[in-house]
Formats: structure tokens, sequence, C-alpha cells
């Protein structure tokens, strides 16, 4: 999870705490081309394939890291 917030945060600057239940658009601040280019890193740092598609439907981080960490 760690890892994931740490992701998240090179993209936005917040000073709210990103926990497992923060939504990555509301809480985080996230665009949706954001997201993509999360994910594409994720991909990368987690050595996954994940369909665009799947990415859309996440809309927590706990829902990023169910994809990526499972």
């Amino acid at each position: 999870m760690e890892t994931i917030i740490n992701k998240i945060l090179e993209y936005v600057e917040t000073d709210e705490e990103i926990t497992a239940k923060s939504t990555l658009k509301g809480d985080c601040g996230l665009t949706s081309f954001d997201t993509v280019c999360l994910a594409e890193d994720l991909c990368r740092e987690f050595g996954k394939n994940v369909d665009e598609i799947n990415v859309r439907t996440c809309h927590t981080v706990q829902d990023l890291a169910d994809l990526f960490l499972n």
C-alpha cells in the first residue's frame, strides 16, 4: 500500500493524508489521465499487466491496491 501511496504523491501535492479509503479523484485529486499514467507506473513497479478497463473501475486507493497487490 505504501508504494501505491508514494506513486500517487508523484502526481499530486496534498496536505491531506492519503489512506486506503481515499478516493482517487476527490481526495487525491487525480485526473483520468493521471490515473492511467499512475497505472502504467504501477504495472512496471509490480511487473503486472493490468487492463485499462479494470483501472477505470478503481475509485479508491484500496481498489488500486486490490488490483495490483493481489
